[in-house]
């Protein structure tokens, strides 16, 4: 009886070790959509207390320094579409400069900076343009984890649930 309950408990704690080691699901409050005229848009998640304060998108390529870059001025939490290499939309300042166009082959990533009351919560999509391109009309790309983008429906993106809290 004895061996089985330590082995129970073995069993047990390997468990709990793995659970714990185990990376926790992304968070898709951001993503990637094409713009009709070919360009790039991008996409917050509507999460009722969250705020960004940054958006940048930038070559991840060594040697490459240009981004485009937007600041939130202070109280702009509800601008949710952004045109990548336009003008920021109201609420919103240029910061960044030296990205004047997205180039075939070259790998991106769009990231936001924000959080939700006091709470840090970022996020950030790897993509090219291809990947954009590959989209059916009712997807967006968003983040699944390390280098990796996926496609997921426009609508389940846009819908706010759990992943709105840090």
């Amino acid at each position: 009886m004895r061996r089985f309950r330590r082995a129970g408990l073995g069993v047990l704690f390997l468990a709990l070790l793995a659970s714990a080691c185990a990376s926790p699901a992304p968070k898709a409050i951001l993503a990637i959509a094409p713009a009709q005229d070919g360009g790039v848009r991008l996409l917050l998640a509507d999460c009722p207390d969250y705020r960004a304060t940054d958006l940048s998108l930038f070559a991840d390529v060594e040697g490459e320094t240009g981004k485009w870059s937007v600041r939130n001025d202070g109280g702009a939490s509800s601008v949710r579409d952004f045109g990548v290499l336009q003008d920021p939309p109201e609420g919103w300042t240029s910061t960044g400069s030296g990205l004047t166009a997205l180039r075939d082959g070259v790998p991106y990533v769009a990231r936001v900076d924000g959080g939700v009351r006091e709470r840090v919560l970022k996020g950030r999509v790897p993509f090219t343009l291809a990947d954009v391109r590959d989209l059916a009309e009712d997807q967006v790309l968003v983040w699944s984890g390390g280098e990796e983008s996926e496609a997921v429906g426009r609508a389940d993106f846009l819908r706010s649930e759990e992943r709105c809290s840090p």
